[in-house]
């Protein structure tokens, strides 16, 4: 009988054990495949498209407080040969679930990888009217470490 219970002991620890362990694989696998997610920016043209800046902004038409009303404050100004630029800029970065992953466990030293995108839109003024605009967008990917 006594020989039983240790060996009922010995099984409880053994299924609490493989219980920890599969706790902590789901947790790690739901990490990994999760990506973290950064952002930087003008969010006013976070979703926008060259269609709805080309039906938003016509040169020689649309006024500097036209473009403020929709666009908000531009995260850049300055003035160049004469005439006043508006630019706005967002760009947003995944980073890849093994990343994130590898810096859960301590191993962060290996590298990362992200994939980014980018948008800019640029207008530029004479004497408070549109004189000519320019949107454009970028993917690019970044790593570091030895993940490169």
């Amino acid at each position: 009988m006594q020989y039983n219970g240790v060996y009922r002991k010995y099984i409880d620890k053994r299924t609490d054990y493989r219980m920890k362990i599969m706790r902590a694989a789901v947790a790690l696998a739901i990490i990994a495949s999760a990506s973290a997610c950064t952002s930087t920016g003008d969010v006013s043209i976070k979703h926008t498209t060259l269609t709805e800046v080309n039906q938003n902004i016509h040169d020689g038409l649309t006024t500097v407080s036209q473009v403020y009303q929709i666009y908000g404050e531009p995260g850049q100004k300055g003035y160049e040969n004469g005439y006043e630029f508006w630019v706005y800029s967002f760009t947003a970065g995944r980073e890849d679930g093994l990343s994130i992953a590898q810096d859960v466990v301590g191993l962060g030293m290996l590298g990362e990888k992200s994939n980014n995108k980018s948008k800019t839109l640029t207008i530029v003024f004479n004497n408070g009217i549109v004189l000519s605009h320019s949107f454009s967008t970028s993917n690019f990917s970044s790593s570091s470490g030895i993940r490169q």
